[in-house]
């Protein structure tokens, strides 16, 4: 009984300790990243912002260009059935 009752106690000194270290190692990771950012949140936000504004144009763009392309291919598709049905 006393076996059991020290594995327990070791169990959970070591989920303790483990937890205790995961704390103090995110804490200190957290405050790294504060002192080494390459720039302040502020122009990260602006940099994302404009990314964002570049990447909804060229989506827009590109959805355009699929418009255009498909109703082209419709129209091919379309003068030659015709054209194949002016032949029979």
């Amino acid at each position: 009984m006393e076996n059991v009752i020290r594995t327990n106690s070791t169990e959970l000194h070591d989920s303790v300790g483990f937890l205790t270290g995961l704390i103090i190692g995110g804490l200190a990771g957290f405050g790294a990243m504060l002192l080494l950012a390459p720039q302040s949140g502020k122009r990260t936000r602006a940099q994302i912002k404009q990314k964002r504004t570049e990447l909804q144009e060229r989506a827009a763009d590109t959805y355009d260009d699929l418009l255009k392309l498909s109703h082209y291919d419709n129209r091919k598709i379309v003068v030659g059935t015709h054209e194949k049905m002016e032949y029979r």
